[in-house]
């Protein structure tokens, strides 16, 4: 295990390049389940692994105002942060440890603090917090919770999180109050940062691919243990996730993976947890596992109470972790089950911990006169994490021995230099960038109390009012609900980017165009071009393709420069590329001859003669080539079943031209689930 653990395969390298960082001879790229891609064609894939906002634009927040906007927007961003954020507005409550608003916000009595927010993170972003070289500190956000709700490729790195002071209401529950549009409105709980996926339905909703590294949270000094929630909590379907090198400190209840027993969906819930630092956790849940696939490695529990808990179906897997004067760091007895690596030096080390797993791996340093309990039940798991990703890798595998001193060196912000591996300047406030985020927003659909309801974030300024977006479009619905009779043709549209459309590589690819195609093949039965794109969509008689794109010739040979670099292929099925297997081939279809090297073809129209399960898009032997564009538009028909094959969400509702549209106005027709209805 320990040799699968240490060496990155190919596939590995390749996808965590742009984020290897090598420091004292130590990788702290990414690594773990984080940089699995997944499983094509599930709603838990994603080409290379975590990339976060890799491809998106770098731009600095330095307001709490700036830092939801990027965070919630619909573009990818890489966001620097350098200093401290809170809301900035003053509130005052009973006691910082228990947080109760006042009735009197004036001031004359109570405690200072500033009113919470939520931060609703949206797909494709990473967050680098820049450590102040004068202090040594990483930047902190106070009274802020960081939701991922269904969300897709984060990471998160050098920041600081914490509750502390957070105010909520007198009655009810321990909810976040946070000061908007004039008014007190609670916005969740307190967590430092919640993972979840169940807006409309948790056992159909997914999130997946979060990375969250050199990270510090932190509470203590709670009024009671319900004061605060998760540091970093996860529920629902959420996949491929590492946590590594953070310090949670001073708190609680600190980590629940599983909201009930319920919440054990197949497969969900795989997470990599290795250099983490867990001090002085006064009461569970590090984390408390319901269900899922736990790789548990080079951990260090110092000072704690009741540990890793593995409750209903949970699976794990202990590997060279140490824990030192701590009650119970593993509880395998709540109905999961763990398996404890046995490789010499790889195992767990109990140093003066009184609930202990009796068996193989474990070793017992500083033993207590009297062990409180041991477990014997619960530790037949078999699992390991190749099981799950034959190409399973961590960067650095120490020796159980090793970890305190590790962890101690390397978990938490501020620990190593990061930002610099993202951008080599800190980039100037851009309130065009910012306004363009304002006006892209994250629109998503909830489940309501009157059936489902599109919910697009909002952001708040440093008074706690709405940012109005610039150029909004005209709120007004067409006066005439009649449709168009010769109604726009629907597009189905697949974007060349990191988002959609993935490579598995070539030699003969630049990395940029590995990181936007779809893979590549080849073969010597028949057929020796190279696959740079491949999409499955039941395309129809009748659609019309458009392509543009740039060329690269890499050879002088004449055969190649003289004729097509780039090819449409429609096959009905494939089994690999061969002969026999290509139904119709378009060679003309963009001809590229003489075209200088990177320039821009002229864009290319083909009206299908029949019907085709899939396009490729092929270049030449010897060249590359990069798609830029790719549409396939479908004429709508007058039959219900046309616009079914053109709508893929039966709870999406569209115009008749096919178009989504988040609710229609009086008197217009539109398509739901397959039917027509009229808008009342």
């Amino acid at each position: 295990m320990k040799r699968i653990l240490s060496i990155l395969t190919v596939l590995a390298a390749t996808a965590c390049t742009a984020i290897a960082q090598v420091i004292d001879g130590r990788n702290f790229g990414i690594d773990g389940f984080a940089a699995y891609e997944g499983t094509a064609g599930t709603q838990w894939y994603h080409a290379g692994g975590t990339t976060g906002g890799q491809g998106g634009k770098t731009v600095y927040a330095g307001s709490f105002s700036e830092l939801q906007a990027y965070l919630q927007s619909s573009k990818p961003y890489i966001i620097l942060v350098d200093k401290d954020i809170t809301t900035g507005m003053k509130c005052y409550v009973d006691d910082i440890n228990s947080g109760h608003l006042l009735d009197d916000q004036s001031g004359a009595s109570g405690q200072e603090t500033t009113y919470g927010e939520r931060i609703m993170i949206a797909d494709n972003k990473t967050l680098i917090g820049i450590t102040n070289p004068q202090t040594g500190k990483a930047p902190l956000f106070s009274r802020i919770t960081f939701v991922m709700q269904g969300v897709h490729n984060v990471i998160i790195r050098n920041c600081r999180f914490t509750m502390v002071g957070a105010p909520i209401l007198k009655a009810g529950e321990n909810k976040i109050v946070a000061w908007r549009d004039g008014k007190q409105v609670e916005v969740g709980d307190p967590d430092c940062i919640g993972m979840q996926a169940d807006a409309i339905s948790a056992k159909t909703n997914g999130g997946s691919h979060v990375w969250i590294d050199h990270c510090e949270f932190f509470n203590g000094n709670a009024a009671n243990k319900d004061r605060y929630d998760g540091l970093v909590d996860c529920k629902n379907n959420i996949q491929w996730i590492t946590l590594s090198y953070n310090y949670f400190h001073d708190h609680d209840k600190a980590c629940l993976w599983g909201k009930g027993d319920s919440d054990v969906f197949d497969n969900a819930r795989t997470i990599t947890a290795h250099h983490n630092y867990f001090h002085n956790i006064e009461g569970s849940r590090l984390p408390l596992q319901r269900g899922g696939n736990v790789h548990y490695a080079n951990n260090y529990v110092n000072g704690c109470q009741d540990g890793w808990d593995l409750r209903t179906k949970s699976v794990g897997y202990a590997d060279a972790s140490y824990f030192k004067d701590s009650k119970a760091p593993i509880l395998p007895d709540g109905g999961g089950v763990v398996k404890i690596n046995a490789a010499e030096g790889y195992g767990i080390v109990y140093d003066n911990c009184s609930r202990v797993i009796k068996g193989t791996g474990v070793t017992y340093v500083n033993a207590p006169a009297k062990y409180d309990k041991e477990f014997t039940s619960g530790i037949n798991g078999t699992w390991t994490p190749t099981d799950t990703w034959s190409g399973y890798f961590l960067n650095s595998h120490d020796k159980a021995m090793d970890v305190p001193a590790v962890c101690e060196k390397y978990a938490g912000a501020g620990k190593i230099e990061i930002w610099k591996t993202y951008a080599d300047a800190i980039p100037a406030t851009d309130k065009d960038e910012y306004m363009t985020a304002v006006n892209n927003q994250r629109s998503y659909q909830k489940q309501g109390s009157n059936g489902l309801e599109t919910v697009t974030e909002k952001v708040y300024d440093e008074n706690g009012n709405t940012v109005t977006p610039s150029e909004a479009p005209d709120p007004t619905p067409d006066p005439d609900p009649t449709p168009d009779p010769t109604p726009e043709a629907a597009q189905i549209n697949f974007p060349v980017s990191t988002n959609g459309i993935t490579a598995s590589g070539t030699t003969t690819m630049s990395a940029t165009e590995i990181a936007i195609k779809n893979g590549f093949y080849s073969s010597s039965a028949g057929y020796d071009n190279g696959i740079i794109m491949k999409v499955a969509g039941g395309f129809k008689a009748g659609d019309v393709v458009t392509v543009a794109g740039t060329i690269n010739v890499k050879t002088t040979d004449a055969k190649y420069d003289t004729k097509v670099l780039t090819t449409v292929v429609l096959a009905k099925a494939t089994a690999g590329i061969q002969a026999d297997n290509v139904e119709e081939e378009i060679h003309t279809f963009l001809p590229f001859a003489n075209i200088a090297e990177g320039k821009t073809a002229t864009e290319q129209t083909y009206t299908l003669a029949n019907d085709y399960d899939e396009l490729w898009l092929v270049r030449s032997g010897g060249t590359t080539a990069t798609v830029t564009k790719l549409i396939v538009a479908r004429p709508v028909g007058t039959g219900i079943s046309d616009i079914e094959t053109i709508i893929s969400d039966s709870d999406a509702m569209y115009d008749i031209s096919g178009r989504r549209i988040a609710s229609p106005y009086k008197g217009q027709l539109y398509i739901k689930g397959g039917k027509k209805y009229i808008g009342e």
